[in-house]
């Protein structure tokens, strides 16, 4: 079973480089992706938010899919074992491998998945579901975007999730740290260049029209 992670903050935390800092407009961003992965895809959705927000708009989502949509939410600033984030002004990417690996500990769907996507919550890919379907996943050690310096995409078998995922990284860049770790695999399959509706990015003015 395939499982995406949509990874979302709505109340930023203290990361330095981000342009979209106001919750109201990182919530609407994240409901418009998130509702088309629901409604116009069949794939398995867990939405991790880490800044315990809840998403009550996404209620009636909650129980129609609840057989393959979780949401994951917790502060990361309430969590002993998060504080070295607090210290840290640099680098949200660690923010988010933390929070894919504290799915990955509360999740029913990641549990019984054997490959595992993460995809950023602001951005849905239309052909995403489509382009998959042509691959036996369980022939692929890893997943990564057409352009692999960027970091809106990186997914892996079971069976590497705990180096590709791993929480302990050694420099700012997570796109750096992802395109290192799944290099040193045999099987990757590299995704096409795919269109999405334009989107803004949340650590950078420039809207993004590609994936």
């Amino acid at each position: 079973m395939t499982t995406i992670i949509l990874t979302s903050t709505v109340n930023v935390h203290n990361v330095s480089y981000l342009y979209q800092i106001d919750p109201a407009s990182r919530v609407e961003t994240y409901l418009t992706s998130i509702k088309k992965w629901l409604y116009e895809t069949n794939l398995n959705i867990v939405l991790v938010e880490n800044s315990g927000y809840n998403f009550n708009e996404l209620n009636i989502e909650k129980e129609v899919f609840k057989s393959r949509f979780e949401l994951i939410s917790f502060d990361e600033k309430q969590l002993p074992q998060a504080k070295y984030l607090q210290e840290l002004q640099f680098g949200k990417g660690r923010h988010e491998i933390f929070a894919i690996n504290y799915a990955f500990n509360h999740s029913k769907l990641l549990k019984s998945s054997t490959f595992i996507i993460k995809i950023t919550g602001r951005f849905y890919i239309p052909e995403f579901e489509t382009f998959i379907k042509n691959y036996d996943l369980n022939n692929y050690d890893c997943i990564v975007q057409n352009n692999r310096e960027r970091c809106e995409l990186v997914g892996s078998h079971i069976k590497n999730c705990h180096h590709i995922f791993d929480v302990n990284i050694d420099q700012e860049h997570i796109e750096n740290v992802w395109l290192k770790r799944t290099s040193i695999y045999p099987n990757i399959l590299i995704c096409k260049i795919f269109n999405i509706e334009n989107t803004q990015r949340g650590g950078a003015t420039n809207i993004y029209t590609t994936i």
